[in-house]
């Protein structure tokens, strides 16, 4: 009489035949059901550990950044990922140092609306909690955020380049609509559109060669 063959006298190979077996036997549905069922823990433990080295190469990549400046744009026309993207490129062409790591934080979501959210986002974005640099906003937003020392005074920030880049002003700060056709042109719907330096930046020199190159028509 022959033996009967339990699974658990199977080596590892003759399992790994007889569940192939079965796999062949079945079509469709049926078979993405028995994968699943027989291979979802380690379908499971393989996403957790794909995760896991995802996010240890976004905390190295993020770790060796070199942030030369963070730019803010208020109720900008553009605000999509590859806006954000062609943004940082336009404005690494004029201050990039050459650097492999060099990178340019933009923010395009900030939004002047009068909603609860949106007024404490901008508060925030513009205010020494935020990490913003550079904001650029419109007559409006200005003048609210002026009065309460937000923004640094550019003959501090540009020094003895402030006479050259006075042609492009508007009460003292840079007026993009007074500047060189450029790329940040397709972010802005309004006029005057203020590009300031936030008070609390310690990036002003970085912000002012991006002055001087928005200026001179570099960008």
């Amino acid at each position: 009489m022959e033996k009967q063959q339990y699974e658990s006298d199977l080596t590892r190979k003759e399992k790994w035949q007889k569940q192939w077996e079965t796999i062949r036997k079945l079509k469709g549905g049926e078979r993405l059901e028995y994968l699943w069922q027989y291979y979802k823990s380690v379908l499971i433990i393989l996403a957790a550990v794909i995760l896991v080295i995802y996010t240890a190469v976004v905390m190295i990549s993020n770790a060796m950044r070199d942030t030369l400046l963070t730019v803010v744009i208020v109720d900008s026309e553009l605000s999509s990922d590859e806006a954000a993207e062609e943004l940082e490129e336009g404005i690494l062409d004029i201050i990039g140092t050459g650097g492999k790591h060099d990178y340019v934080e933009t923010v395009l979501t900030a939004t002047s609306s009068d909603t609860g959210e949106s007024v404490m986002k901008l508060r925030v974005a513009l205010s020494t909690a935020g990490e913003a640099d550079v904001a650029v906003c419109s007559e409006e937003v200005y003048e609210e955020y002026a009065a309460q020392g937000a923004f640094a005074d550019l003959e501090d920030v540009l020094g003895d380049a402030y006479d050259s880049c006075a042609a492009c002003m508007t009460d003292g700060q840079i007026d993009l609509t007074k500047c060189p056709d450029g790329f940040l042109d397709q972010y802005v719907g309004y006029s005057p559109a203020y590009l300031c330096v936030l008070s609390h930046s310690e990036n002003t020199e970085t912000a002012a060669r991006l002055i001087e190159g928005i200026v001179s028509g570099q960008q």
